[in-house]
């Protein structure tokens, strides 16, 4: 069973190498690693190409269809979203890797500590169901997920342009009766900032569940 990490990249390069440290100093390495430089302006390619990782650059398109891009890329059974501003305790694969040897899980998904502006820590429900989703997301977005599944289903929607393409993601493998496991152990580490995509996203938070509410008619609160 082998995990491919992707980690979407876009003008975080001050951030970059502390990811790929911690994805590199993992107890159970990845079966490979792959940077999406999604058109970043700052040092992220120069940064990306001094460690072992595969590089692909392409023009700025957006988180999901840079996490796509990397989806397609992959050679691994499961993926494992970073994004490039994160940080992986060292025995997250590890963890995740028993757990999908333990259920066969078609997504896995590891609690998490906030650190920067805030410093919650984030332990997940057990196993959350659909309807568990209809009030909030339930897992966070560096979840590994069977790469088959995220075939079958399209990976991320394009659609979802300000972010919440999680949660879209989520509510599209549960319709279908996946299998969701979450791991109370915090494994990862979400940085957070002052201005960031989540603040972006609550923005628009509205228009973002209008669409999930479109393509998912079932899934209306």
């Amino acid at each position: 069973m082998k995990i491919s990490i992707i980690v979407p990249a876009f003008n975080q390069g001050q951030y970059l190498a502390q990811a790929l440290d911690s994805i590199f100093a993992q107890t159970i390495k990845p079966h490979e690693v792959i940077v999406i430089n999604d058109g970043s302006q700052d040092k992220t390619q120069e940064i990306a190409s001094l460690y072992p990782v595969k590089l692909i650059n392409q023009v700025n398109k957006g988180l999901a269809s840079a996490r796509n891009t990397g989806i397609m890329n992959a050679t691994g059974d499961y993926i494992l979203p970073v994004d490039s501003d994160d940080i992986l305790l060292e025995n997250c694969v590890e963890r995740i890797s028993e757990v999908i040897e333990e259920t066969d899980a078609d997504v896995v998904a590891p609690s998490f500590k906030c650190f920067g502006v805030n410093n919650d820590t984030v332990v997940l429900m057990p196993n959350p169901t659909l309807e568990d989703f209809k009030t909030a997301n339930r897992i966070g977005y560096a979840s590994a997920i069977k790469k088959e599944v995220l075939l079958e289903v399209g990976g991320y929607s394009p659609r979802m342009t300000w972010g919440y393409e999680d949660l879209h993601l989520w509510v599209n493998l549960l319709t279908r009766n996946y299998k969701l496991v979450t791991i109370k152990d915090v494994l990862w580490l979400y940085r957070t900032k002052e201005k960031s995509m989540v603040h972006e996203a609550q923005s628009h938070h509205q228009e973002l569940m209008a669409q999930i509410y479109k393509d998912f008619p079932n899934f209306h609160a």
